[in-house]
């Protein structure tokens, strides 16, 4: 234990690291990253009939989990590894809490985190993302993040006086500066917001969360529709794409570390409302791409800044979700979009570079990861690796 807690101290503080850019993927990053989801989470409340403060206390055990093991994770491996909650198992618990006991509902999130947990100590998932090639990593990678990109275009549809200014913003201080565009993007949407009164800071005031504690129930019905399907979707939906985007960027992770390291801070989650915590598979460019530092050995830190401004959100989660309530979506949009431009063109590069006697299976890769293919609850992601691994061995054994 001491030499973990040695560990930890002296890589973290390695100051001589630290750069403005990594500064900056790492608050647009946590930004970027709750947009989405968090509306998702309203969604399940609904649904569910979950209060205001078990939503809070929801968001509060999320944050603190997920800057807890980014920083630990980051500062043992030297390496950008950002943790999120799982998007698909949020968008499953929209139908899949109702009627189910809240009591036994935390207690199928435990059993979930406890299977993936195993997986994580045979050492069962190393060997599957080992079996994954670069290429098909790169090209899963492209396509996750291509959405971001679209999504920022369309922006111009729906409020150009925000979405344009951003976007031009953003390609003219590239001519003088890359490291510098999305922070200039950044505070500009921001002040562009005010500006406009399109982020209504009205309602906004400090409130500190107050974690509820849910003692778990296991009910067999529970966990067999809900611990199963949470498990399967973290681990295809999240740590498969999220792993292989490690990769893609050039890093060596160690896979089973982030699995252990990630159900043990979910398990002791899962009372306070949360259900999966594990490897981001969307923002994760943002740390890990040249945007976060041009040295590759310097982007750890990215994801360690995401990590305290993780803990700093969930501490105020009640102002968090005022104050994500009020910013415009757009914003959000352009704002992820600018900065995963050149991880979406590095991970594009590598999936054709590393497969140069046949692109059609990276092709194939992405185009399965940007569609909204999904069958038996499992979504594209999955899908893409599946299908570029069939196509991928046959044609270099036959090579």
């Amino acid at each position: 234990m001491n030499n973990l807690v040695s560990a930890v101290f002296t890589n973290t503080f390695r100051l001589k690291d630290f750069s403005v850019p990594a500064l900056v993927a790492g608050v647009i990053a946590i930004i970027v990253g709750y947009a989405g989801p968090t509306v998702l989470v309203f969604q399940v409340a609904q649904s569910a009939g979950l209060t205001d403060a078990q939503v809070t206390s929801w968001l509060w055990a999320y944050s603190i989990a997920s800057g807890v093991t980014s920083i630990l994770a980051s500062a043992l491996t030297r390496q950008p590894l950002i943790m999120a909650w799982s998007t698909p198992g949020i968008a499953f618990l929209v139908l899949g809490l109702q009627g189910v006991p809240f009591n036994e509902a935390i207690g199928a999130f435990i059993v979930s985190n406890i299977l993936i947990l195993i997986v994580g100590i045979t050492g069962i998932f190393r060997r599957i993302i080992d079996s994954v090639p670069m290429s098909v990593a790169a090209a899963l990678n492209a396509g996750i993040l291509l959405p971001f990109a679209l999504n920022a275009i369309g922006s111009i549809n729906t409020a150009p006086e925000i979405a344009i200014p951003m976007i031009v913003l953003f390609f003219i201080v590239r001519l003088f500066s890359q490291r510098w565009a999305v922070a200039a993007v950044f505070l500009l949407g921001i002040a562009l917001c005010v500006y406009q009164g399109s982020m209504d800071t009205d309602t906004l005031k400090l409130q500190l969360a107050e974690p509820v504690f849910t003692y778990p129930e296991f009910g067999l019905e529970a966990i067999i529709n809900i611990s199963i399907p949470l498990t399967v979707l973290a681990l295809t939906g999240q740590y498969l794409p999220g792993l292989s985007a490690m990769r893609s960027f050039g890093f060596k992770t160690n896979s089973d570390l982030v699995v252990k390291i990630s159900s043990v801070a979910s398990i002791i989650a899962a009372p306070f409302c949360c259900h999966n915590i594990n490897p981001s598979s969307m923002i994760a460019g943002i740390v890990a791409g040249p945007d976060a530092h041009e040295d590759l050995d310097r982007r750890y830190w990215a994801a360690i800044v995401a990590g305290i401004v993780y803990i700093i959100f969930g501490t105020l989660a009640g102002t968090f979700v005022l104050l994500f309530s009020s910013l415009p979506i757009e914003a959000v949009h352009v704002l992820a979009g600018v900065s995963l431009l050149a991880a979406i063109a590095g991970s594009l590069k590598t999936a054709i570079h590393e497969d140069k006697s046949d692109c059609v299976v990276p092709i194939v890769v992405f185009s399965i990861a940007i569609s909204d293919l999904t069958i038996f609850s499992i979504g594209p992601a999955f899908w893409a690796i599946l299908i570029g691994l069939v196509l991928y061995y046959p044609i270099r054994k036959k090579a």
